[in-house]
């Protein structure tokens, strides 16, 4: 059964540093973060995924592609991601376009 999810960290990425390293996003961190943020979420943990992947940025460098979904709720229906964007701001992927995960995976 598919359940249906929504996205509450949107896709993030490492970024480099004006040093030349790689600083990548602590998502277990911002989930951590978020969930003190929505503590009537807490009891639900086991429903969050954060879905890894690798990306290329533009300067050739490789880095870790994150985001994170929670199946719907009615403690969560409509929720912006937005609302808590001061979290991941920094590691926000400049293109969100076509890499939404889908709604019901």
């Amino acid at each position: 059964m598919n359940l249906k999810r929504i996205t509450i960290i949107p896709f993030i990425h490492g970024k480099l540093t004006r040093d030349g390293k790689m600083s990548e996003p602590d998502i277990y961190w911002i989930v951590e973060k978020w969930l003190e943020r929505h503590p009537e979420i807490k009891k639900r943990t086991q429903d969050i995924r954060v879905t890894p992947g690798r990306m290329t940025l533009p300067h050739g460098g490789k880095t870790d592609l994150i985001c994170g979904t929670i199946i719907v709720g009615e403690d969560i229906e409509g929720y912006d991601p937005t609302e808590d964007l001061d979290l991941y701001e920094y590691f926000l992927s400049d293109d969100q376009g076509d890499l939404e995960p889908s709604q019901n995976s």
